[in-house]
């Protein structure tokens, strides 16, 4: 009991990426700037830090909604906290934290840094870069991706929103609300979870999963970055759905074909159906994507 009451009122662990808090009084630590977004498991602040003056994100997360969401992942092992997974993630290409813990209320929170920028969705939407930007921004990503199927965790939520791109124009992998280990536990056929446009067949059907997920969602992102529309018809979910279970994607090579041969390819094995035949590891991606031609040469 002792040692509890010691941990609950200590000033901090340290952990590999970040310091880990119990009982912090957020309104107090922290200014508000600005609330950045809403969803149904968390809130998200731009905010400064009053101890250390430094302008950071803020996740407040919504105690009970994740603590629906972990019973439903696993009933076998413990799923670590998104602060437990994410402090332990450091790499150029993913968003860093600086402190995890609860408050004072009991909400789970983060403390991150604050990047000065905008989505991989926004740019798609707003057509503000060329292709063979829009490429060297998808090896980043892979890169920051690849580092977390690494560390041993499944992202389990990759899509273009959660992909940022600063001013210096690199690229940043965030949120970890959904990620898990990638051990048999929760590999198990079980909950479909993260962003149905981005879900692989696997996940669909509900059976056995391992980082390929990812992989698939990845290559769907980058399907949809290049072309401007996903491999498969998105007019609603349950066509999205059945597509994706009964038939094969899109060729990007007919919904663009001014990308090269090289990189539809590669586009092609990242979504491929079946796991088997998928791009098998992430941290050999961005080297190729970085190698092959962009565009198709003209026919002379």
């Amino acid at each position: 009991m002792l040692s509890k009451l010691l941990e609950m009122f200590a000033p901090g662990t340290s952990t590999r990426g970040g310091v880990c808090r119990h009982r912090v009084n957020l309104q107090s630590r922290f200014m508000i700037v600005a609330e950045t977004s809403r969803g149904s498991m968390s809130r998200v602040y731009r905010a400064v830090d009053n101890e250390t003056s430094r302008t950071v994100c803020l996740k407040v997360q919504l105690r009970e909604k994740n603590e629906a969401a972990a019973a439903r992942t696993s009933s076998q092992e413990p799923r670590p906290s998104e602060g437990e997974i994410a402090s332990q993630l450091a790499h150029p290409h993913i968003v860093r934290t600086f402190e995890y813990g609860s408050s004072n209320k009991g909400d789970h929170y983060l403390v991150m840094e604050y990047v000065d920028g905008v989505s991989l969705q926004y740019i798609r939407e707003t057509r503000s870069a060329r292709t063979a930007q829009r490429v060297e921004l998808l090896a980043q990503a892979a890169e920051g991706l690849a580092a977390v199927h690494a560390a041993g965790f499944m992202h389990h939520d990759i899509n273009p929103r959660n992909f940022l791109v600063d001013r210096e124009q690199r690229t940043k992998l965030i949120d970890f609300g959904l990620a898990v280990p990638n051990t048999p536990a929760f590999r198990r056929p079980g909950n479909r979870t993260g962003t149905l446009q981005y879900m692989a067949p696997e996940l669909l059907r509900r059976e056995p999963i391992d980082e390929r997920i990812d992989i698939f969602a990845f290559g769907v992102l980058a399907f949809e970055f290049l072309t401007e529309r996903l491999p498969y018809d998105a007019s609603n979910q349950t066509t999205m759905m059945l597509q994706r279970i009964n038939a094969e994607p899109l060729d990007p090579a007919q919904v663009k074909p001014q990308l090269s041969e090289e990189l539809c390819g590669l586009i092609r094995q990242l979504i491929a159906k079946r796991r088997e035949q998928r791009w098998a590891d992430l941290k050999t991606l961005p080297e190729a994507l970085r190698a092959v031609p962009v565009k198709r040469k003209q026919a002379k």
